[in-house]
């Protein structure tokens, strides 16, 4: 299993631990988001527990090749499988069909809670209203999984009558799978035999839509200084830095393949990503919400300080879970600033600063804020998988 779907089943062992057989996990086809490009809302969700009965055909909509499943199912053919769900082997075919994506109807009895798994992407009212305005016509509970924080799109979630669940999904992925083994690893654990190399670290590959702000901050700062990534051009929407920002000064540059590599972390060479010191964090979203990603706990696994590039109260939130960050060695009162260009400008005037020390005292500075980086890293393997799962735990229980 891949580990969405590891996590698919940790989540089913905890509400089934709570609501028994009374719920339905329902999760998008890709595992990751809401796929306009989908016609039906028969298509939007699946639900595991139900695969055998409903009308989705398994491995997706009907197509030329699968179109006889429906037939083969209105004519009364035996076409259940065996699924795990509420603690126990069961035949698809006691349950009832559900003859809507929203609403569960099991044995008869329409289910308790229906769970929207939307824990890894972004929640978008505005880009998504199609999908969420079908479900709040609904009759059934519905309730979103999700992890992201002080979030308008929750709250406008929550008016329409659909309730969530807040946690920390992203680092429980991170800790148990992505980067699990790099803690067994000598190569990560000695990290001051790693020699700085580069004061800083900004890597960006998308820079277009919401992720503008990446060429933003990049003229905020002396890109002489450090080490940085940028194409000439986004990779998704191909328009050119000029398009994208037209007051653009800040030159292409590259020292990776710019390839997607969320799931990854090079460590058995010595390269920028791991020979710089400083790590600057661009979040997916800059402004609206605080969602952090993969992207800040590459730092944390290399043992790399680092400042955050997302909405204010971001490094509260990383607090919050009991991180520890560098208030000791530079002004983190960014992190209080709503307003976005200012806050931009007192990052980047840390970033300037610790461009203008030299290599020996970034050395320095990382012998002293030792403690800081090993307890992070110790923290995030030890502690944070337990965490994520209470706090998953918790917020299920207090659902409507």
């Amino acid at each position: 299993m891949k580990p969405y779907n590891f996590i698919n089943h940790i989540i089913e062992d905890i509400l089934s631990s709570y609501l028994k057989d009374n719920y339905s996990l329902l999760y998008f086809p890709n595992n990751i988001r809401f796929d306009h490009s989908i016609p039906e809302h028969t298509d939007y969700l699946v639900d595991k527990a139900e695969t055998g009965t409903n009308f989705i055909p398994p491995g997706g909509r009907p197509t030329e090749e699968n179109s006889d499943w429906i037939q083969r199912f209105e004519q009364g053919e035996d076409l259940s499988t065996d699924v795990w769900h509420a603690n126990k082997w069961i035949r698809t075919d006691s349950i009832s069909p559900r003859f809507f994506p929203y609403i569960t109807l099991r044995n008869k009895e329409w289910v308790k809670c229906n769970f929207i798994q939307h824990s890894w992407e972004p929640v978008y009212y505005t880009l998504d209203s199609r999908l969420w305005d079908h479900y709040a016509s609904r009759k059934s509970t519905a309730i979103v999984l999700h992890s992201e924080h002080a979030s308008k799109d929750i709250e406008k979630l929550h008016s329409m009558g659909i309730p969530n669940v807040h946690w920390f999904a992203h680092a429980y992925l991170c800790s148990e799978f992505y980067f699990k083994h790099y803690q067994k690893l000598k190569m990560v654990t000695e990290y001051k035999a790693r020699p700085i190399r580069y004061p800083w670290i900004c890597t960006n590959r998308l820079i277009d839509g919401a992720r503008k702000y990446r060429l933003d901050f990049l003229n905020c700062i002396d890109t002489s200084k450090g080490m940085y990534s940028l194409l000439d051009k986004d990779p998704y929407t191909n328009r050119k830095l000029e398009e994208i920002y037209p007051s653009n000064k800040v030159l292409p540059h590259s020292f990776d393949d710019h390839e997607n590599h969320s799931a990854e972390i090079k460590v058995d060479e010595l390269t920028p990503w791991n020979t710089s010191f400083l790590h600057v964090v661009s979040e997916t979203i800059w402004q609206d919400k605080i969602h952090f990603t993969e992207k800040v706990f590459k730092p944390i696994v290399l043992h790399q300080p680092f400042v955050v590039l997302q909405a204010p109260s971001s490094l509260a939130y990383l607090r919050s879970y009991g991180f520890k960050t560098f208030g000791a060695w530079w002004d983190e009162s960014y992190d209080t600033i709503e307003d976005p260009q200012e806050r931009m400008q007192a990052i980047a005037d840390i970033v300037n600063s610790i461009g203008n020390k030299s290599l020996e005292e970034l050395e320095r500075m990382r012998t002293e804020m030792a403690s800081v980086l090993e307890h992070n890293f110790r923290h995030f393997y030890e502690n944070i998988p337990a965490i994520c799962l209470n706090e998953l735990s918790v917020g299920i229980t207090l659902t409507p």
